[in-house]
């Protein structure tokens, strides 16, 4: 018997333990909350995913969601205040399927009864009774082992009410009752601004006479309290859910309740979602305000400015007032430029982004006419070639010296003419121009043209610049020179030649007087000679007369042929 005893005892302990073992292991839930309500048709409504480990550890959770497309659609999903920190699927869904689905965990664990998953708005759209359910689910034990633990997945039920033509009656106390209830708050004094803070502290004073009071939090902002308390208090702290809540407060004396407040408390606690920046559709990128997209996601409180900084320099605060989410940016140069833009929502929470882009420039003007040398008393006229009405700036600048700046305008077939206001002085100058056209585009900076400018009387001889005078100066002097060596050697020519002329003329005379006395002389021989011979010459002494004779003659012509050619080169 003891033996059949203690295997009693022994089998009962171990189905005991077994039982135990599987409760435990199988308390989680997944639930939706809340999960009934009435709303009113085209309105929407948040519903939380919950997690209720009933005193187990878990780490992980999955799940998707079911609705009926033709009677809701999903409006955001938020991931703020969720307990999980980690996500193997991202929350999406899809309105036309009908669906939403999560997976989510965390490494440090969770226990307790009521955890956020997510939390989804819906939007109502028409009269009539819906379902949220769970298609599919599953919680998993912060065990090393990962066992799914769910024991039940909670939907929602949800009443959709037809929109009123004719507003609710108001409440209307009965007389001698209190009047609405002065509430303030200390964390969120203002009804009509949005606060981080999701713990909200409310007060007021209870006037004499009142015996209880009744409160509630909900959604809607005309509610009657239903919530009594009969030893009337002045403060109450409340946890809020993201969104716009209303404290509904009414006191009650011995006449009955008095008038109702609705106090509004708007909380956003979460930065938005994402932010990207992108080039707006149709964008000029050579046009120097660029147009750029501010694509924000966010599930709160709605952007309510930006604070931009481009390239570097001062934040400055851009509001959306007409909700394009288009920004224009400043008039910008040619090149790359990054902008910075913090998304700021009506809480105070941001987000940042950035994004680089960049402004090409049109082809630099073009100089077509120009000197590259002249005089200093001369102004040049230069012209060039650029986009038709254009604002060309011309920039002029000596070797080593500041530039000067000077626009002109190019007419309608892109023509510019730059004529200086004044004379250069001697020096090498750099001429360039950059130009703008009609919307602000601006070209690139043009080829560097350079120009000589001369002293006034400078000539150019090889590759020296000299004074004319330096050149004309010596160049007379030479001529006068040349002239006066000329003139001087003329006349001396002249009188060697008068001279000449006179000691020709003089040995002429001299030459034929000596001549004919050499003549006379040698007839005086000859006639002395006959007369010793009386009258008879030997035949040898005759021939010798003769040849002296001949000779004679024909030096006389020979003499007088070199005077006369003598005489005529004499008076040319």
């Amino acid at each position: 018997m003891k033996v059949f005893y203690k295997s009693i005892q022994g089998f009962t302990f171990l189905a005991l333990y077994l039982v135990l073992f599987v409760a435990r292991a199988d308390a989680a839930s997944l639930q939706i909350s809340p999960s009934t309500g009435i709303y009113t048709a085209g309105t929407s409504f948040t519903a939380r995913i919950v997690v209720n480990t009933q005193g187990q550890p878990i780490n992980a959770a999955e799940g998707e969601i079911s609705f009926n497309p033709d009677d809701l659609s999903v409006l955001s999903i938020s991931k703020a205040g969720s307990i999980f920190t980690l996500w193997t699927r991202e929350p999406e869904f899809s309105n036309a399927s009908g669906r939403v689905n999560f997976g989510g965990g965390s490494p440090s664990g969770y226990t307790g009864g009521a955890g956020t998953v997510m939390t989804i708005t819906f939007l109502t759209k028409h009269a009539g009774t819906t379902n949220v359910t769970y298609a599919v689910g599953s919680i998993l034990a912060a065990d090393g082992k990962g066992t799914n633990v769910v024991s039940g997945m909670q939907g929602g039920s949800y009443t959709t009410q037809a929109v009123s033509s004719t507003p609710p009656p108001e409440y209307v106390p009965p007389p001698n009752t209190p009047g609405a209830p002065v509430v303030t708050s200390a964390t969120h004094p203002n009804q009509d601004t949005w606060y981080k803070e999701k713990k909200a502290a409310l007060s007021w004073k209870v006037p004499d006479g009142v015996s209880a009071l009744r409160t509630l939090l909900d959604a809607k902002a005309g509610t009657i309290p239903t919530k009594m308390y009969e030893n009337p208090m002045g403060s109450v702290k409340l946890d809020l859910d993201e969104g716009t809540s209303y404290f509904h407060i009414q006191f009650k004396n011995k006449d009955g309740w008095g008038r109702v407040t609705s106090y509004r408390l708007n909380v956003d606690s979460s930065k938005p979602d994402s932010f990207t920046i992108t080039s707006g559709e149709g964008n000029d990128t050579a046009h120097p305000e660029q147009s750029l997209r501010f694509d924000v996601k966010d599930q709160g409180s709605g952007i309510a400015y930006y604070m931009v900084q481009i390239d570097g320099g001062e934040r400055v605060r851009y509001e959306d007032k007409n909700k394009t989410s288009i920004y224009k940016t400043p008039s910008l140069s040619p090149g790359a430029h990054t902008i910075v833009v913090e998304a700021f929502d009506h809480a105070d929470n941001s987000i940042v982004a950035s994004f680089t882009f960049v402004i090409e420039a049109f082809d630099a003007p073009q100089f077509t006419e120009y000197p590259s040398q002249f005089s200093s008393d001369v102004i040049p006229v230069i012209r060039g070639k650029t986009r038709p009405n254009a604002i060309v700036t011309v920039s002029v600048a000596g070797i080593g010296t500041e530039a000067t700046t000077h626009e002109v305008r190019a007419d309608g077939d892109g023509v510019f003419t730059f004529v200086p206001p004044a004379r250069f002085a001697e020096g090498v100058y750099e001429l360039w121009a950059v130009a703008k056209d009609a919307a602000g585009g601006q070209s690139r900076e043009s080829n560097r043209i350079r120009m000589a400018v001369q002293e006034s009387g400078m000539l150019r001889i090889g590759g020296m610049v000299v004074k004319v005078l330096s050149v004309v100066v010596p160049l007379i002097a030479l001529i006068v020179l040349l002239l006066g060596v000329v003139w001087y050697g003329w006349h001396r020519y002249g009188v060697l030649r008068r001279k000449v002329q006179k000691e020709t003329v003089e040995a002429e005379q001299s030459l034929v007087h000596e001549f004919h006395g050499i003549v006379t002389a040698l007839q005086t021989n000859v006639e002395e000679l006959k007369i010793a011979r009386k009258g008879r010459l030997t035949k040898q002494e005759q021939e010798l007369v003769t040849s002296l004779t001949d000779n004679l003659e024909s030096a006389e012509k020979h003499i007088r042929k070199e005077i006369e050619d003598i005489e005529k080169l004499t008076k040319r």
